[in-house]
């Protein structure tokens, strides 16, 4: 670090500071705060989980747990027992200055309502999305029908510059989203095999991951189940015959017929009218949005 202005030394003017430790603000800083916290945890009982490092789990002997996000100096704690959540705070107290706020009723932009009554816990982006339409200003724009809508189908080279398409998918726990993405593909595919082929593939990387992350936290189930609405991308998948017109496909995107095969997940075709994750990618009609959006589990917000 170079001399800070006042604590000059005459004729050393060419010498910078050795820091002995790390100062918040520089890119150190960082990696030594998790690296702190971490070990904080770890000697704490509790275990850091591979599928995401910036989450810590203790499962005590009566069955009962918790659950410590990090999200830089954010904390969200998790736990049906208020003494234990209670006892770990005391604990991250002593050893790092801690604001204690209550009950998370904000996070990165989210807004969490709880109706105790139903025994729901819900999550809302409301704000976000006004501060996102006011910048491009439509604000107060009225939603109405559009005759596009009935034009609905999968379609080739969607972008006009780079004539990529976009995959989408979405994945579901207990009747809600859990992980979502429309995103453009790195390379165009020449048929609408090899691009629905390449999206089924991101979807189950991401799936076999949710899989992983749930059982560290505990939930197990027999089946992981992967919908697709493809035919032709179903048989592919399950048997990888050798033809021309798919021996082109880049050797990393056939790791889903290996990942079949162990059984890691199972897949299963679904009806066209029947996927959710068309409204990402696709002008629809209203009754079909609404249709996606049951199926995504969102519901009007909480008064």
């Amino acid at each position: 670090m170079e001399q800070l202005e006042g604590f000059i030394i005459k004729g050393k003017e060419h010498l910078v500071c050795w820091l002995k430790k790390s100062l918040y603000g520089f890119k150190q800083a960082l990696r030594q705060w998790y690296k702190k916290f971490d070990s904080f945890m770890i000697e704490h009982g509790y275990d850091r989980t591979t599928s995401d490092h910036c989450l810590f789990v203790k499962k005590f002997f009566d069955g009962e747990f918790i659950i410590l996000l990090l999200y830089v100096d954010d904390m969200l704690i998790v736990g049906h027992d208020t003494s234990k959540i209670d006892k770990l705070k005391k604990e991250l107290s002593k050893s790092f200055e801690i604001k204690d706020l209550g009950p998370t009723s904000q996070i990165l932009g989210i807004k969490i309502s709880r109706d105790k009554t139903n025994g729901k816990l819900c999550l809302s982006q409301k704000s976000y999305i006004e501060k996102v339409l006011d910048k491009l200003n439509m604000g107060k724009a009225k939603p109405m029908s559009s005759s596009l809508g009935r034009f609905t189908d999968a379609y080739m080279a969607g972008d006009v510059d780079s004539r990529k398409i976009t995959s989408r998918y979405l994945i579901t726990f207990s009747g809600r989203v859990m992980s979502w993405q429309p995103r453009l593909q790195k390379c165009v595919a020449l048929s609408t095999t090899e691009a629905e082929y390449i999206t089924i593939t991101k979807a189950s990387k991401e799936l076999l991951w949710m899989k992983k992350f749930l059982q560290e936290l505990g939930p197990q189930q027999e089946r992981y189940l992967l919908y697709y609405d493809s035919q032709s991308v179903i048989h592919l998948s399950k048997n990888p015959t050798f033809h021309s017109r798919s021996k082109h496909i880049g050797v990393r995107y056939h790791w889903i017929c290996d990942a079949l095969e162990t059984k890691n997940f199972c897949l299963e075709k679904i009806h066209i009218d029947e996927n959710g994750s068309n409204m990402m990618t696709k002008p629809i009609p209203i009754e079909k949005l609404q249709f996606c959006r049951k199926q995504a589990g969102l519901v009007e917000p909480l008064t």
